[in-house]
Order: C-alpha cells, then structure tokens, then sequence
C-alpha cells in the first residue's frame, strides 16, 4: 500500500483524533461557586423546565377509548363465556374465545363511535381471555394486565381481578387505563 492509498485513511483518523480532543468535557468545567459541571448520565439538558420535550413517536396520540354500549356492531363469534375490562363504570373491552385452545379469541373496543374488532395475538381459548389477553386489528393493539391468582368472586360463575388496560396505536404510542377491573365469568 502506497502513501497516496493511506492518506484518507490517515486525514481520517487525524479527523476522529482531532474531535476527541477538541470534545467538551463537563468533567473539567467548574462552575462559578468552583462545583465541577456535571451531567448525570441520561439528564436531558435541552429541557426547559415546565415544558414537556417532545418524543418520538407521540405524534398522533391514542384516541381516547370511549365506553361499550349494551349493543356492538361486530360479531364476536361463539364464546365460551367472556370477560370485560371496566373503569369508572365504564366498560372499555369485550373479550371471549371459543372452547378450543386453539382458538385466539376476539373482543371490541370503540374508537371515535366506532366498535373495533380485535384479535387475539396468541392462541389459547379462554383461558388466555381470561388471564389478559393482547388482542389487535393491525392499527390499534390492547393489551390486559391483570392482577394474580384466582380472582374475588363476583356473581354466581364469575371472577374479578385489578387490571389495567394499556392501548397503543401503531405500535408507536400508548394510553394506560390503570386502577379498572377484569372481569370473566361463564
């Protein structure tokens, strides 16, 4: 290799050299009462206090789930009993899955007075309903996390755990619902 091939490679790492010793380093730096300037690591320094910095991906936001009336305009199949997310009285998703564990299940939620049908993204049958699904229709994903064990009965076939409910749209932004109920019954 010639001197005239080496050259980028040697402008290139004088360059490289050049910026680390040019870096600014808040190590050194002290600030007017003599305290060394220091940034803890993952500080943002760019953030004006009592503003909001912008992140990635939080554009759009995630509509706002609105409650499910008495009547859906989606067919959820045969259910082998279901189950229903609630908050603040408010029934937020409708899930069930036929009695086959093959079977991934479907549920409804409403977005912009629309009743959306979601699927499950694992197969399972009820009782992967019944421990909180992740169910999607390819735009909006919900996802159920309930509380352990077996639950506090309610009714006469029915089991109730603390859940919350975490919707994201696009995968890119989410909304959780923390403090609601889930509840499955027969």
């Amino acid at each position: 290799m010639t001197l005239a091939s080496r050259a980028p490679l040697l402008f290139a790492g004088l360059a490289m050299a050049g910026l680390v010793a040019c870096g600014d380093s808040t190590a050194d730096r002290k600030l007017p009462g003599g305290e060394p300037a220091q940034t803890e690591a993952g500080q943002d320094t760019n953030v004006v206090p009592g503003v909001e910095p912008k992140v990635s991906g939080s554009e759009p936001a995630v509509a706002v789930l609105q409650p499910i009336g008495k009547t859906v305009d989606v067919d959820l199949g045969p259910n082998l009993g279901g189950c229903t997310f609630e908050k603040d009285d408010a029934v937020l998703l409708i899930a069930g899955a036929p009695d086959d564990t093959d079977a991934r299940g479907k549920g409804v939620i409403k977005v912009g007075g629309v009743d959306r049908l979601m699927t499950g993204t694992t197969p399972g049958g009820p009782p992967a309903i019944d421990a909180g699904p992740t169910m999607t229709d390819g735009e909006y994903t919900v996802t159920v996390e309930r509380g352990a064990g077996d639950g506090k009965s309610v009714g006469v076939e029915s089991s109730q755990w603390p859940a919350d409910l975490i919707v994201r749209k696009d995968m890119a932004n989410e909304r959780r619902y923390a403090d609601g109920t889930w509840t499955c019954g027969v």
